[in-house]
């Protein structure tokens, strides 16, 4: 595991670590890009035709093809570029978050092992010292709630619950979950 230092400047191993959020950014992106791509196209091809209303459609598409030459090759380079951007960018918000969810899990089931850390770059880095806080509270109440565990040794397993004024009232006293109910 990584120490403070080397977790805040060490580059993140996937590209991909929150699939389900960044492959809904990446569709987005698609999108939109598809969209600005058609929308140029019809544009472009109106305009062709606007300037010269004599040439019959079948010219008017070649034009647009002739043009088209330009501008077509550069979004096909650029676009695995914006994507790759876009995927880093969004790596700045999703890391911590799958590191927070992740650390997360670990502490319910016992295995919270150090402090998160994040990244200098990271987006949300203010999440972790109030988590961290959280987190050092909890293991705090978990070694207190062993302690005292310790302290009554066996005989608060063998002891019978103890009786309260529920009885007396007409209410029924479920002794494993300490919840009053109406008889």
């Amino acid at each position: 595991m990584f120490n403070k230092s080397d977790q805040r400047s060490a580059p993140r191993e996937q590209l991909l670590i929150e699939k389900d959020v960044q492959s809904a950014l990446l569709l987005r992106a698609a999108l939109h890009g598809g969209a600005l791509a058609t929308y140029f196209t019809v544009i472009q091809f109106f305009a062709q035709s606007m300037i010269n209303p004599e040439v019959g459609w079948f010219d008017t598409a070649l034009r647009f093809f002739d043009e088209a030459i330009y501008w077509v090759p550069a979004l096909i380079l650029l676009a695995p570029l914006f994507a790759y951007d876009l995927l880093k960018l969004s790596n700045r918000f999703a890391g911590p978050v799958f590191r927070l969810r992740r650390e997360m899990i670990r502490l319910c089931a016992g295995q919270s092992e150090e402090p998160i850390f994040f990244r200098g770059s990271d987006f949300w880095s203010d999440l972790q010292d109030p988590f961290n806080e959280l987190r050092e509270e909890l293991l705090d109440l978990r070694r207190e709630n062993e302690r005292l565990k310790t302290e009554l040794g066996g005989t608060a397993a063998s002891a019978p619950p103890p009786q309260s004024d529920a009885a007396d009232k007409g209410t029924k006293v479920d002794a494993p979950h300490t919840v009053l109910q109406e008889v």
